[in-house]
């Protein structure tokens, strides 16, 4: 296929078999560098003025739109379906319109540059987090060494410098979302939550949905919100969560909920509203979304026995946790007892450490949130696997 770039169209067209909208199309005309190009941009050099003639197709590789793109100096002015038309766009660049345009492409040269530095600035991070062991270092010694950091919550609490990456992109893709939406003249956010909360409860935590958030980010959930008491409880500390996530001090209500993340937009410099819609008003997203595409006429039919459905999907779980185990070449026998060795890794997406038995036939796999609990979690399963052989 080659090397390509990518133009959005400012305009819908649809496949005229199966009315699919069509938003983009391919093409090699221009330096075929993968980029992607929207009207206003800059896609060639500033003495370019031509008419491209393509082809659209759908997913399905329907065809039969022809369309005409117009580039002018250089300047994606738009496409369109006729050339009578297309040469009016051509005609339509003058002066005012080009001045008013360079704003916007001065505008978003600087956005570009401050995002640029933020990756630039966060990798610097990482390499001093983990290149110097500053995750090692107590609270009153960063102070003392003036390292506060942008990006402390991206590092503090994470189990690995993978893990620091993936919340720094995730954040980053939840602010272009936002970002998207606010453009699009949404301003009011829906969200819900799935947990039965009772009003006035002290110990309280709850995943906290968007679903046009977690459709652009591909997010399981969008935000957490817990009590300070229920954070406590965990043995976590604040300034170690995800930027998604955040402390109340309240008992728990609906309201609470709503305040803590319209403070948490405000705080990003977004101005939307928040409103609380019932779990059965959602469309439904992320997780909620994959529960609710469960046929259960045909998850009946199928079933098995509740205890044979478990130690299947305990036995499952032990697989993927043991092939991960191993695909982690970092991994290192860091526990002995009683003649056995045991492994430690972390698992980024349950923000907990896991480790198995080495040496041995069968998967034994033993978890926790801190090494300490694991070396006794691992000192128990030695003691239970030795009883059964």
């Amino acid at each position: 296929m080659g090397m390509f770039d990518t133009i959005h169209f400012d305009r819908e067209y649809t496949c005229p078999m199966c009315g699919e909208s069509i938003v983009s199309i391919q093409v090699k005309q221009f330096d075929k560098i993968l980029e992607n190009y929207y009207v206003k941009d800059c896609i060639s050099h500033a003495e370019e003025v031509r008419i491209i003639k393509d082809e659209l197709f759908c997913s399905k590789n329907h065809s039969g739109i022809s369309i005409y793109i117009v580039v002018n100096r250089g300047i994606l002015m738009g496409t369109t379906q006729t050339m009578e038309e297309a040469r009016r766009l051509l005609d339509d660049l003058n002066l005012e319109k080009l001045i008013l345009w360079y704003h916007d492409l001065y505008r978003r040269y600087v956005e570009e540059r401050r995002e640029q530095e933020s990756y630039r600035r966060f990798l610097e991070d990482l390499r001093e987090w983990y290149g110097e062991r500053l995750y090692e270092k107590s609270k009153d010694e960063l102070t003392m060494r003036l390292w506060l950091g942008w990006n402390s919550r991206h590092l503090r609490g994470a189990l690995s410098a993978v893990e620091s990456i993936e919340r720094f992109l995730s954040y980053k893709k939840m602010l272009k979302a936002l970002n998207k939406l606010w453009e699009e003249g949404n301003e009011t956010l829906d969200i819900y939550y799935p947990e039965e909360m009772l009003p006035g409860e002290e110990d309280w935590s709850v995943d906290v949905y968007q679903d046009e958030l977690n459709d652009l980010c591909h997010l399981n959930w969008t935000w957490t919100v817990m009590s300070k008491k229920g954070l406590e409880a965990e043995g976590e500390k604040e300034d170690e969560l995800p930027e998604w996530s955040m402390v109340a001090e309240e008992p728990f209500s609906d309201e609470v909920v709503c305040q803590s993340i319209k403070r948490w937009l405000q705080g990003r410099g977004y101005k939307f509203e928040v409103r609380l819609i019932p779990l059965e008003q959602a469309r439904g997203s992320g997780l909620i979304k994959r529960l609710m595409q469960i046929d259960i006429e045909s998850e009946k039919k199928g079933a098995v026995p509740l205890e044979q459905a478990m130690e299947e999907l305990i036995e499952e779980e032990e697989k993927r946790m043991a092939g991960m185990i191993e695909r982690q070449k970092g991994k290192s026998k860091v526990f002995y007892y009683d003649g056995f060795y045991g492994s430690l890794v972390p698992d980024v997406e349950s923000d907990r450490l896991i480790g198995k038995i080495e040496g041995v036939k069968k998967n034994i796999i033993y978890e926790g949130k801190t090494i300490k609990e694991c070396e006794q979690k691992f000192k128990e399963a030695v003691l239970k696997y030795q009883k059964e052989v």
